[in-house]
């Protein structure tokens, strides 16, 4: 029987979750635990091939590995000033009695601390968002779901599943690249997936917020296309030239350290 497009993406996910606990599986294992056949799991890991997700060998497969992952309390200490420079210029854009959303990361956690008075729902994959508030005007929604133990985001099946139950005003999300050609990238697939589903359930504007060392920069998925963006936050420690390449693009860039446009 033919599977829909939503449980194929479910068991690849579970796939990939396999892939994390056992660093590499056989794909005799992996057609035993997720009850499928041999062929569909070729299948499978060919399309994650693809998507540079993981990389195969010879009746099996593993993940690609990335670089240590610097922990969410030391990226804290990095661009402090200019994080929170861009934490108040978008806190600055929440209107009163809205719903948003904040993606992990540590500059999307510096809005919190400018909203004031302001009565807002913050939905969030952000584990550290409680961290960062008493604000009795804050209502703090989590997503719940798998936590990333060092970079402190929640990702997986529940976190999506709690994202595409809940429609925002407004979205602040992170990046850790954003290039004119490829757009905004992360290294962790399930982050990408949780942008495009909350981009899709997002009724107002998506706002980017990301130092300038994140500019012209990609990494190995992509989160969104540049036209899914409405504003990006930086400051003016950007290289000039990624700044340019993404203005003829069409992108609206702000100077969190200026307060002015491109």
């Amino acid at each position: 029987m033919k599977q829909s497009k939503k449980q194929i993406e479910e068991r690849r996910r579970n796939l990939i979750t396999l892939l994390q606990e056992h660093s590499s599986c056989r794909v005799s294992f992996l057609s035993d635990i997720l009850q499928v056949s041999e062929l569909t799991i070729r299948r499978d890991l060919e399309e994650l091939e693809k998507e540079h997700v993981i990389e195969r060998f010879h009746g099996g497969a593993r993940l690609i590995q990335i670089g240590n992952e610097q922990p969410a309390d030391a990226k804290k200490l990095d661009y402090s000033v200019e994080k929170d420079l861009i934490g108040k210029a978008a806190a600055d854009l929440v209107p009163n009695n809205s719903t948003i959303f904040l993606g992990s990361g540590t500059t999307t956690l510096s809005i919190i601390k400018h909203l004031g008075n302001k009565r807002v729902t913050i939905v969030t994959n952000n584990a550290l968002a409680p961290t960062c508030t008493e604000n009795e005007h804050i209502t703090l929604i989590l997503c719940g779901g798998e936590c990333r133990l060092k970079a402190k985001s929640l990702i997986g099946p529940y976190t999506e599943h709690v994202i595409n139950s809940i429609f925002v005003d407004m979205a602040f999300l992170g990046a850790n690249g954003i290039d004119a050609v490829n757009g905004v990238t992360t290294n962790i697939y399930q982050e990408a997936k949780i942008y495009e589903n909350i981009a899709r359930n997002c009724t107002g504007k998506i706002v980017l917020v990301a130092t300038g060392n994140k500019l012209g920069k990609t990494y190995t998925f992509k989160s969104l296309d540049l036209n899914a963006i409405d504003l990006l936050i930086t400051d003016s420690t950007a290289d000039r030239n990624p700044l340019s390449d993404l203005k003829a693009e069409g992108m609206q860039v702000c100077f969190a350290d200026s307060l002015s446009s491109l």
